[in-house]
């Protein structure tokens, strides 16, 4: 896979990409990562499903084969937590704040702050903060992720594949998004922004 990414946490994108995209369940799947310059090469344990990861997947074709919420967690969290972790991600953010031309995702785990990561695409600060915390061995079933881009279907699936019940950002959803979170069972909170 080709990504557009700033070169940052590329060990992490490249785990959290393979996670997110479904392609590997775990990181005990992963035999082997190595970083070249901008290259990650990573070894699986045996096969890996590589028919899940197209980048130019159909979403609605995708959504039609979920048949049940992926997403079994009961974990909640108060309006006033969200906001909290939005104003964390907000706080963070300087690649933004100087230039105006990254995004910028977290995952906070039992209300705590795990991993933080910016990139000048949205997607790939996702999977930055997906890879940091499955390396954190983080559990994911207790997590919130926040972000600064918007929700279509592909960003609500990376939450979905790793078992993030919450997703919360300060842009706006895509229907696609909102169909991905209905058919999940995703939490999906968008335009956070304020009180």
């Amino acid at each position: 896979a080709t990504l557009f990414a700033s070169p940052n946490h590329l060990k992490e994108l490249g785990i959290g990409w393979l996670l997110s995209q479904g392609i590997i369940k775990t990181i005990e799947e992963i035999h082997e990562i190595k970083v070249k310059g901008s290259n990650v090469k990573v070894k699986c344990n045996g096969k890996v499903d590589t028919s899940c990861g197209s980048t130019n997947e159909n979403f609605y074709f995708l959504l039609d084969r979920i048949s049940k919420p992926i997403i079994k967690s009961e974990y909640k969290v108060g309006a006033e937590e969200i906001l909290r972790f939005i104003n964390t991600l907000n706080r963070m953010s300087k690649v933004f704040k100087t230039t105006g031309g990254t995004h910028s995702a977290a995952i906070f785990e039992n209300g705590k702050l795990i991993a933080f990561a910016e990139d000048v695409g949205r997607h790939n600060a996702v999977d930055k903060v997906i890879g940091m915390a499955a390396l954190g061995k983080t559990d994911f079933s207790k997590s919130v992720l926040v972000s600064s881009g918007r929700q279509p279907a592909n960003m609500v699936l990376k939450a979905a594949r790793v078992g993030i019940p919450i997703i919360a950002s300060i842009a706006a959803p895509i229907y696609s998004g909102i169909e991905a979170a209905r058919k999940t069972g995703v939490t999906l909170i968008c335009f956070v922004r304020g009180q």
